[in-house]
């Protein structure tokens, strides 16, 4: 009797552990009350320079666990040497998104699809009086572009974690697929990963990671 017992309780462990790991990997209860803004609209990542296209794995499976979002990663793009500013010894945001349609022009022409580059490079943008960016984005031309270069930076008030970076990457991620593919606007809330400004890396580590 308490063998038959004890192999119930096992299997009723077992089914339950089956149930919660795939309940894991279901999208998140945020993602079920979103829904993409052009029905049909794909996002895709896009390594640009020396960034390692490795790096993105686990950037690509984030989003499809958290928002069941499946996103290819594209053939790296080269750096125009017009994009680079040798005074600020920085690349131009908006030069680089240019370049980044320029390497995929058959996407670049779809509406429905969403250009998400990432450099390892320090990036300002020339049309704003800024000293860098995390990112830029263009929501006109459904393109973005995420730099890596100060999510690494040390705060004198805090102490860093190694995944402090990544976590802070997927910030910055997050809000342009929020704004190009979910068509959510940015907001005053400093908790949301949406919030509009965003003016370093305090701001940054401050914001939460759900919209």
């Amino acid at each position: 009797m308490n063998r038959t017992v004890g192999l119930v309780l096992g299997l009723l462990a077992l089914l339950v552990g089956c149930v919660a790991s795939k309940a894991s990997l279901q999208p998140s209860i945020v993602a079920a009350g979103l829904s993409p803004s052009v029905d049909g609209s794909r996002i895709y990542f896009v390594p640009i320079g020396d960034f390692p296209a490795g790096q993105l794995d686990s950037m690509v499976e984030f989003y499809r666990q958290r928002y069941g979002l499946d996103i290819p990663v594209l053939r790296s793009v080269s750096i125009d040497d017009s994009a680079r500013d040798s005074t600020r010894q920085q690349v131009i945001a908006e030069k680089l998104l240019a370049s980044l349609r320029a390497a995929n022009p058959n996407l670049a022409n779809d509406r429905k699809a969403i250009l998400i580059g990432f450099t390892s490079e320090d990036i300002y943008p020339s049309s704003q009086n800024w000293q860098f960016c995390f990112g830029w984005r263009d929501a006109t031309s459904h393109t973005a572009v995420v730099s890596t270069a100060r999510l690494n930076l040390r705060r004198e008030s805090a102490p860093f974690a190694a995944d402090m970076s990544v976590a802070r990457l997927r910030k910055v991620v997050t809000k342009d697929i929020g704004m190009l593919y979910f068509g959510l606007p940015q907001n005053g809330n400093p908790k949301s990963v949406m919030y509009e400004f965003v003016v370093g890396i305090d701001d940054l580590d401050q914001v939460g990671e759900e919209f």
